[in-house]
């Protein structure tokens, strides 16, 4: 059987047929490794959540700091906001 075959079955064929015994070694260590990468995929979707919500957090206030400062940096030089 192909490796790649095992990546089109479901995660419920996959345990069935690891707990069966009908796969060989190799074919035994790619679904469990499909099952282990399956498993960890809403760990990473939720990362990647995190990550952006603290990019935009972090782009936010850093914009918001640069126009803090274009607004002293005009009330220093005396110069009037439009």
């Amino acid at each position: 059987m192909a490796i790649k075959a095992l990546k089109r079955w479901s995660t419920d064929e996959l345990e069935r047929a690891i707990h069966s015994d009908t796969l060989n070694k190799v074919e035994k260590y790619e679904a469990e490794r499909i099952l282990r990468e399956r498993e960890r995929a809403p760990d990473r979707r939720l990362t990647r959540m995190s990550y952006n919500a603290a990019a935009w957090a972090e782009a936010y206030s850093m914009g918001t700091f640069i126009v803090a400062l274009i607004i002293f940096w005009l009330l220093a030089t005396g110069k009037s906001l439009p």
